[in-house]
């Protein structure tokens, strides 16, 4: 299957600054994501995961998809190894 997204910016007349916009998104998005790929090492995306998840509630994967549970657990800085996902065993 593939998938298409179309995005649509809001017309000028709303306020909406696209350039502004689009510098945000990379400097407090795209950026810090580089070099913490799974958000849980550095302060800026430790906070935004605390802030999305206020009453610290924890998904059930570890429990409906074990095989997932390795990766639901890392938080390390460089991606995780590809031969230890279940699809990329041999």
């Amino acid at each position: 299957r593939q998938f298409q997204y179309v995005g649509i910016d809001p017309p000028a007349s709303t306020g909406f600054d696209l350039q502004a916009s689009t510098q945000g998104e990379l400097q407090n998005a795209a950026l810090p994501f580089e070099k913490d790929p799974y958000g849980c090492n550095t302060p800026v995306l430790q906070e935004k995961r605390r802030s999305r998840n206020p009453f610290s509630r924890t998904p059930p994967y570890a429990l409906t998809c074990p095989e997932l549970g390795e990766l639901m657990k890392y938080c390390g800085t460089q991606l995780f190894p590809k031969e230890n996902l279940p699809w990329g065993r041999a």
